[in-house]
């Protein structure tokens, strides 16, 4: 199977006009016509998961988070990135990236994390300009009502995580929550508009924590990692009727609990 048609694939779901303008989706480094065998799919590109996918004889790296985001003017293999793309050009490994464009898409990571919560009722938190289907973040009901302490803990099987950071009264009772993957703490003030008791996210600040909290609404800082690493899950769904080998890359969350 040729990249450009794992790509195609891919896009099926997610295009590229459903990503941010200052994102970097797409095909990032390689040969759109390489004859992929095997592809590793993955949450992160770092120097790690490249040399993964060479000692797995990968031709492909199909990644969420994308390199080059701020663009790049010197390839020093010093540098990570360096390394990075003189890994790829010398293995011959394809890199492609879908990053806000997966997450705003519908059958996207977010609409995967309030499948996971069985919300009901879902709705867009944040719509996307062009795509009534699209956008960020997901929102609605709770099978049945937590208190904001249960929520957490349901937090934690849910993303399989040892902990979450948790803002708000524990005993406060929460029946309609937003989920927003990654780093969405500027929509907390639309989910609180919209009726929703708690939102369930990433990458929390300490200041932007304090604001929202005050306005009544509570808050679960999963962290990036944990509310992201379920895009592996649906890059391996889309490709399942393929004939590639799909290997999940062993990347971890870049933090530990201690």
């Amino acid at each position: 199977m040729k990249a450009i048609d794992i790509i195609k694939k891919i896009e099926n779901i997610c295009p590229e006009n459903l990503a941010y303008p200052w994102d970097n989706v797409g095909l990032l480094c390689g040969d759109k016509n390489k004859d992929v065998k095997t592809a590793l799919i993955t949450l992160d590109t770092n120097v790690n998961v490249v040399k993964e996918a060479v000692k797995a004889k990968a031709d492909m790296i199909i990644s969420h988070h994308p390199i080059l985001l701020g663009g790049i003017k010197r390839i020093d293999y010093s540098t990570p990135t360096g390394e990075i793309i003189k890994l790829l050009i010398e293995n011959d490994i394809v890199l492609f990236a879908a990053h806000t464009n997966m997450d705003t898409a519908k059958g996207g990571i977010n609409d995967a994390l309030a499948k996971l919560f069985e919300l009901e009722n879902v709705k867009i938190l944040e719509q996307h300009t062009d795509n009534t289907e699209a956008g960020l973040g997901r929102y609605g009901k709770l099978s049945k009502s937590l208190k904001l302490s249960e929520l957490a803990e349901l937090t934690k099987e849910k993303l399989q995580t040892p902990c979450v950071r948790v803002s708000g009264e524990l005993n406060t009772e929460i029946s309609t929550i937003a989920v927003a993957s990654g780093s969405c703490s500027e929509i907390i003030p639309l989910a609180k508009s919209l009726g929703c008791d708690a939102v369930i996210t990433g990458d929390m600040k300490y200041h932007n924590t304090i604001d929202n909290v005050e306005s009544d609404i509570c808050i679960i800082d999963a962290g990036h990692y944990p509310t992201e690493t379920i895009v592996m899950d649906i890059f391996a769904d889309i490709l399942k009727d393929t004939d590639l080998k799909l290997i999940k890359s062993e990347n971890k969350d870049i933090f530990q609990f201690i």
